[in-house]
């Protein structure tokens, strides 16, 4: 029997040691950290719907990420929970309580780096979240007008309309409901053509689609009207046809 017990023994011990060995070198979870410690447990924002973290698991030991939100979103803010609830935590310089929700972060249109510092003792930790909107979605206008010129300024094209005001029965134009306009007074709006712009000349029951801006610019008068109905993306215009009121 003790001849057993030494056998055990001796093939055990090496196994103990290295299992003692992994267990010095082991990493340390952050559930386990001792108080004293300048890492957060985690960080939250209060844009979940919209907002796009990068890398997107939050992480103790990662301090940089990128917080991409929607263009719209004006009032964001964060929640940094410390391991050490008697850790300081600073938001772009203003204290936060652990678990509480920060100052709202003044958004623009520049990217902008917001600064989560936790402080205990001596030793503090600094997490950067670099926040920034996601482009706006390009808006598209219509409206109508009657084009006074056509003219190239350097190398790009632009027409010159004197807007009407257009009143529809339904919500918008997109609905093809009928529509009237009235036109009090010249109000001239300057727009640059998109090089990609497609023209229409003739009616709005029947239009015929120009080769290019010269078929237009000589075929747009000749079917009694220069009213027409514009199509804008953002400032460029991107389509031009015959207006038709009441169809």
């Amino acid at each position: 029997m003790i001849r057993l017990a030494k056998a055990l023994h001796r093939r055990l011990l090496p196994f103990l040691l290295a299992l003692s060995l992994v267990c010095l070198f082991m990493p340390v979870h952050a559930e386990s950290y001792q108080p004293g410690t300048t890492l957060l447990r985690s960080l939250t924002h209060n844009c979940p719907n919209t907002g796009v973290m990068l890398p997107e698991t939050f992480s103790p030991y990662q301090t940089t990420y990128l917080l991409t939100v929607a263009s719209w979103v004006s009032r964001p803010t964060f929640t940094p929970v410390a391991m050490d609830p008697n850790a300081v935590i600073l938001v772009n310089g203003q204290i936060v309580r652990s678990g509480d929700t920060s100052q709202v972060i003044p958004m623009t249109d520049q990217p902008q780096a917001v600064t989560i510092e936790v402080r205990n003792g001596t030793g503090s930790t600094v997490y950067t979240v670099y926040l920034q909107r996601r482009p706006s979605e390009r808006r598209t206008r219509v409206s109508a007008g009657y084009i006074q010129n056509i003219y190239l300024k350097g190398t790009t094209w632009h027409i010159d309309a004197d807007l009407v005001t257009v009143k529809y029965s339904g919500t918008d134009y997109s609905s093809g409901d009928l529509s009237t306009f009235t036109n009090n007074k010249v109000e001239h709006y300057d727009y640059e053509v998109d090089p990609n712009c497609i023209f229409y000349y003739g009616t709005k029951a029947s239009c015929i689609r120009a080769y290019n801006i010269f078929t237009f610019m000589n075929t747009y008068l000749q079917y009694g009207s220069s009213l027409y109905t514009i199509v804008y993306i953002e400032d460029k215009i991107v389509s031009v046809f015959p207006y038709g009121a009441d169809y």
